[in-house]
């Protein structure tokens, strides 16, 4: 492998502004992550400072974030709270209501809380003593409208709750995503069990529903598969209100439907007792594709189409990987004949997808669930909650957390209150931003308050590659420590995107191999140096990359291709499009999208590796020039040789990006016998792109011949 490779583009120079710039400008993301948390769903808020016993304030924590949507449950650790919300929107990633909760730290007005004097808490409790309470951890769930402390040894994993074997038969009802699904268990008991509760609903009188509608409301609503049948109540949950409308969800079968406010019912007390049957599932150790984030949001509409057609409506056998925050990550499988497939191998093996490693708290968690099948199958589990005095601690502190809840909500009048000021909120998956630039990499960088990405999150924080935001309008404060972005676009998550972007646009790029020169490990973006004094052009702009995952020389080629296709498009010579007809245009254009997609979505995805950072950035002119390939070799005497010897020689990658620097190459006397000797060396993609570029060289009389051994057909306008 060559040690460096260098390519230009031409390209008009602007002149740069000291304060202000309307160029895009790009900048990398840093993804920090915390190595131990209580919760690590980007989907939560979190608020700090809070004061001792700090469960007493909960209804006070969910009134300062009513204006950024309904909250589900409040989990309090120490002197910190975590915020999770409803889910309102389909599709997975960061909750909308994240985002706006977020947005409050921004807000002149404070969030405060009104204590109670810690001794006169104290002093309610009588005598029993709740001091180890103070900065206990409590949960908050609004939907069960229970407060409950969680004890910190208690077990991960309820045995009670778990399907009765980590293989299990699941009806999908309802798919969210690719991936991701709502259904219930298929087995005997289970469907025993909705058989019973359907009965027990709809042989009762039941009554219209007397209260306000709400989204969570549980209630009764009515479903029928066809028009024909008689429609049957069950329980449900409502989404959405649309007007004399709403969306309700069924919580034993998992799907959602569209109903009349008029025909809901009133969900009767003692079967709200029962637990919901249906279960919400993720496919366990896959992520989008590079190619289906291109095609779509996330995942493309066929990919989306693709699943739904495979799994919904479907019986189909689910092995349990883990269990997290109530959402249970699976193996999916469709029996084929006598065997069964992975539905992940599937969505891999069409291009959909990609293998993804778990989560620490995935991993960690299925080991448990490993431990815990294996101690049930063999009879010997001991759970922590299998202690009685444990339990009864439990439900000692579950009583005077009640009891001091119901004793302030009579007498909130009588205490004199504090005010505490409330930091936050805040959350460990936001992502921070640095410029590329080399004279701009140590200032800070910050976005417009009013945009979406001023507060933009990592949803996937096993991912440690580098993201690339681009931004339209760029200045510089007053005193030029803080550089303010305006309409900025965060592109996708795409292992190497930002990198090849900055490739494929820069004017000048020497590439970084590592000692021995078997690989790439880096690249330098800019104008290039002066050749007389060696120095950099301009050294500010200068951007040095350094490679997170693998490219190679057949990467370097369609780079090339791709640079050398978009000189084609954009030059104002006698090739440029303005001498060019709408057909030839178009054409172009497609080649070179066709060009990106393959760039983009390698099959199979680039190798990670572990950065290994240039010891002289920001230097030119680094390369040994005596390892340089350049196009004159392609004419040495010794080379020409070799290709007659061996034409299919000139697939080979380095090789194809002399001819596409060059497409006039292909004339040579060799390299034309080399094509009469192997005529199918022109269906190689970079020889037809030579041709495509300067499709003159088909009027070569020795290419016409290897074109007719070919019994192609070639019409030149």
């Amino acid at each position: 492998m060559t040690s460096s490779v260098s390519c230009t583009r031409r390209r008009k120079r602007h002149r740069s502004r000291a304060n202000s710039s309307h160029e895009p400008c790009l900048f990398h993301a840093a993804t920090g992550v915390e190595l131990f948390h209580l919760h690590r769903k980007p989907h939560l808020s979190q608020v700090r400072n809070l004061p001792p016993y700090s469960f007493l304030y909960y209804k006070q924590l969910q009134f300062l974030f009513r204006q950024c949507g309904q909250v589900k449950t409040i989990s309090f650790d120490g002197s910190r709270a975590y915020v999770e919300f409803y889910r309102t929107s389909q599709g997975s990633g960061v909750l909308p209501e994240v985002s706006l909760a977020l947005l409050l730290s921004t807000r002149s007005q404070p969030l405060d809380l009104f204590i109670y004097p810690t001794d006169k808490v104290e002093a309610c409790a009588g005598s029993s003593t709740i001091t180890h309470m103070k900065y206990t951890r409590v949960n908050v769930d609004f939907q069960n409208h229970s407060v409950c402390s969680v004890g910190v040894l208690s077990s991960t994993v309820d045995p009670d709750n778990l399907p009765r074997s980590q293989f299990f038969v699941v009806n999908i009802t309802e798919v969210v995503e690719v991936g991701h699904f709502w259904g219930f268990q298929a087995d005997e008991a289970s469907m025993e069990k909705q058989r019973h509760l359907t009965t027990e609903i709809n042989r009762r009188n039941l009554r219209p529903v007397t209260v306000s509608l709400y989204p969570n409301l549980l209630c009764l609503a009515p479903y029928s598969e066809s028009s024909n049948e008689q429609c049957m109540y069950y329980r449900a949950k409502i989404l959405h209100m649309r007007d004399n409308s709403v969306e309700v969800f069924f919580v034993d079968f998992g799907n959602r439907t569209l109903v009349s406010c008029i025909s809901l019912r009133e969900l009767p007390s003692d079967l709200m007792s029962h637990p919901f049957q249906a279960h919400e599932f993720c496919i366990a150790g896959m992520r989008p594709s590079a190619q289906s984030m291109i095609l779509g949001n996330e995942w493309s509409s066929h990919a989306r189409n693709h699943f739904i057609t495979l799994v919904k409506g479907h019986s189909l056998i689910v092995s349990l990987y883990s269990i997290l925050h109530g959402v249970m990550r699976v193996e999916l499988f469709i029996s084929t004949g006598a065997s069964s497939t992975s539905v992940a191998d599937i969505l891999v093996d069409e291009g959909h997808a990609v293998k993804a490693e778990e989560c620490y708290n995935s991993k960690q968690n299925h080991e448990v669930l490993l431990s815990v099948y294996k101690d049930l199958e063999e009879g010997t589990y001991m759970s922590n909650s299998v202690s009685s005095s444990w339990k009864d601690c439990k439900e000692e502190e579950k009583q005077l957390i009640d009891r001091l809840l119901t004793y302030f909500s009579k007498t909130s009048q009588s205490y004199p209150k504090t005010k505490v000021r409330v930091l936050g909120p805040t959350t460990p998956h936001k992502i921070s931003f640095y410029s590329l630039n080399h004279g701009l990499h140590y200032k800070a960088v910050c976005i417009e308050k009013c945009s979406m990405n001023s507060f933009a999150l990592n949803d996937n924080p096993t991912n440690k590659h580098q993201r690339m935001l681009v931004a339209g309008s760029v200045s510089v404060n007053a005193s030029g420590t803080h550089i303010l972005l305006n309409d900025t676009t965060l592109l996708p998550d795409i292992p190497g995107l930002s990198t090849l972007i900055t490739m494929l646009f820069t004017t000048v790029m020497e590439l970084r191999t590592n000692g021995e020169r078997t690989c790439y490990t880096g690249a330098l973006c800019g104008l290039g140096w002066n050749s007389r004094t060696e120095e950099a052009i301009l050294p500010e702009h200068d951007m040095e990359l350094t490679f997170d995952v693998k490219f190679d020389v057949e990467d370097i080629t369609e780079i090339n291709v791709l640079r050398n296709a978009i000189n084609h498009l954009v030059c104002e010579g006698p090739n440029g499009t303005l001498h060019l007809g709408p057909d030839r245009i178009s054409r172009l254009q497609e080649d070179c999208r066709e060009h990106l997609i393959r760039l983009f979505a390698k099959s199979p995805p680039r190798e990670n590796i572990t950065p290994v950072y240039y010891e002289k950035p920001g230097k030119w002119n680094q390369t040994d020039q005596s390892r340089m390939m350049t196009r004159r070799l392609l004419q040495a005497p010794a080379l020409l040789s070799c290709l007659l010897l061996s034409p299919r020689l000139l697939q080979a990658p380095t090789l194809l990006s002399c001819l596409l620097l060059s497409p006039r190459l292909l004339q040579a006397p060799t390299l034309l016998s080399c094509l009469l000797l192997s005529p199918r060396l022109l269906q190689a993609p970079t020889l037809l792109s030579c041709l495509l570029l300067s499709p003159r060289l088909l009027q070569v009389p020795t290419l016409l011949s290897c074109l007719h051994r070919m019994q192609m057909q070639c019409v030149i306008k």
